[in-house]
C-alpha cells in the first residue's frame, strides 16, 4: 500500500497526463477509505440503537409482568375482604 501511494505521489509531482490519472486514482482511493469508515461507523450506531430498543422492550415487558402480578395480589386481597 505504501509503495503504491509513494509511486502515485511521484507520478503526481512529475506532471503531465499521468499526473491527472494519478490524482484521480488517489482521490478515488481516499473516497473509498472514507466510505468504508462511514459504513463501519453506521454499523456500530445501528447496533447501539438495536440494543437500546431491545432494552426498552425488555423493560416494558418486566413492568407489565410486575403490574399484572400486583393486580392479581389486589384481586386476592379484595376477594378475602
Amino acid at each position: 500500500m505504501d509503495a503504491i501511494l509513494e509511486k502515485l505521489i511521484t507520478i503526481l509531482f512529475g506532471g503531465g497526463p499521468q499526473a491527472i490519472s494519478a490524482f484521480l486514482l488517489l482521490v478515488v482511493g481516499l473516497l473509498f477509505l472514507e466510505r468504508r469508515r462511514l459504513l463501519n461507523e453506521l454499523t456500530k450506531k445501528d447496533d447501539k440503537i438495536d440494543k437500546i430498543i431491545d432494552d426498552y422492550y425488555k423493560g416494558n415487558m418486566t413492568l407489565t409482568e410486575a403490574l399484572n402480578s400486583l393486580k392479581m395480589v389486589l384481586y386476592e386481597i379484595k376477594g378475602k375482604l
